[in-house]
């Protein structure tokens, strides 16, 4: 069966439609009764009958009709619904039979010129995708044989230097084990693949995520803030706890020691509301309409907190919180700011 005809056609299959449409309107103009130039045809005096039956007459309480044309008599039935259909009006019903199948075959060509367009930019964006992703894993592999290298020709003799390295191994393996994580997840929400459904209590999530941040670096105070109200929504705890996680690990690995952060949690016109919230430097303008993207990257962390907690600056940190909050139906947007950054996530009460 067709699809549709879609408005948004392109700009050929437009012309294509205008120039069919004026041969239908040319077309019709022709089918009218015309003539030759000269005098109209002479109208020849008819004189009509009518004479009313009685149902019985004809069984549907129709009429007779006499008819005289040229001294001829003609007899006819009419009824209250009697129509008449010309040559003009057949001709049309024809034209219309024959140019329905090309006007569709003109919107289905359009549709998957598009479609062929958009499978072109979606294997660009994958295809870009790849190669940030070997080149964020060349890192800490590049990193990990460096050391290994380093062993075999006899450099860690010394204990301490030893122990340093071994340290060094384990981050950069860390940092690797979440960039996989994140990617499998991307992959998982790409392909639209559901997510756990259950009752969250997003107060409790809130508080168990600002304590663990708090862990991971004392150096960046939290204030939490959650006014008074049931904040219960449905979908899947571990996923957003990471959304979450991430927008303050966020502002942990992007900007100095002692910057401040206010979580807060509410409920706005029947939706649960988020906000992550620093008076740190800010995003900067130039990444402000990029920053749910995959692989942007804000700078250099400004601190070295832990590479195995979640958002571990790899650039997939904000990507992985819409890509969540996308799933549960929400919205997450960066607010403008005097200072700092102020993310708002909005989840479906």
């Amino acid at each position: 069966m067709p699809r549709p005809l879609n408005p948004a056609w392109t700009p050929h299959g437009r012309a294509a439609v205008g120039a069919l449409s004026l041969v239908v309107v040319l077309f019709a103009l022709s089918a009218g009764p015309t003539h030759d130039g000269g005098p109209p045809p002479p109208v020849r005096p008819t004189a009509t009958y009518t004479t009313a039956l009685h149902p019985s007459a004809t069984g549907d309480g129709r009429e007779r009709v006499a008819v005289m044309r040229g001294g001829e008599l003609s007899m006819g039935i009419t009824g209250p619904k009697a129509s008449v259909s010309g040559p003009g009006t057949r001709a049309m019903l024809k034209l219309a039979l024959l140019l329905l199948p090309l006007l569709t075959a003109i919107g289905l060509g359009a549709q998957l010129r598009r479609e062929r367009d958009q499978r072109r930019k979606s294997e660009q964006r994958v295809m870009a995708f790849v190669a940030t992703a070997c080149h964020e894993l060349r890192t800490p592999l590049t990193a990990i044989s460096g050391y290994v290298q380093l062993a075999r020709l006899g450099g860690l003799a010394d204990l301490e230097k030893f122990d340093l390295v071994m340290a060094r191994m384990t981050d950069e393996t860390r940092r690797m084990s979440a960039l996989l994580d994140e990617l499998m997840l991307l992959a998982r929400l790409d392909l639209g693949q559901p997510l756990r459904s259950e009752p969250v209590n997003l107060a409790q999530l809130c508080r168990e995520a600002v304590a663990d941040a708090q862990a991971c670096s004392p150096h960046h105070p939290i204030r939490l803030t959650i006014l008074p109200g049931t904040h219960a929504v449905t979908g899947d705890r571990d996923r957003l706890y990471q959304a979450v996680a991430n927008l303050l690990a966020n502002v942990r690995h992007h900007t100095p020691g002692g910057t401040r952060t206010a979580l807060g949690l509410g409920t706005e016109d029947g939706f649960r509301v988020i906000e992550v919230s620093d008076d740190g430097p800010g995003i900067p303008v130039e990444l402000r309409h990029s920053a749910f993207e995959r692989f942007v990257h804000g700078g250099q962390a400004a601190t070295h907190a832990p590479v195995a907690s979640v958002g571990g600056g790899n650039g997939l940190g904000l990507s992985v919180v819409a890509a969540i909050v996308t799933a549960h139906g929400g919205t997450v947007s960066l607010e403008p700011d005097r200072r700092g950054a102020w993310f708002r996530i909005r989840l479906p009460a």
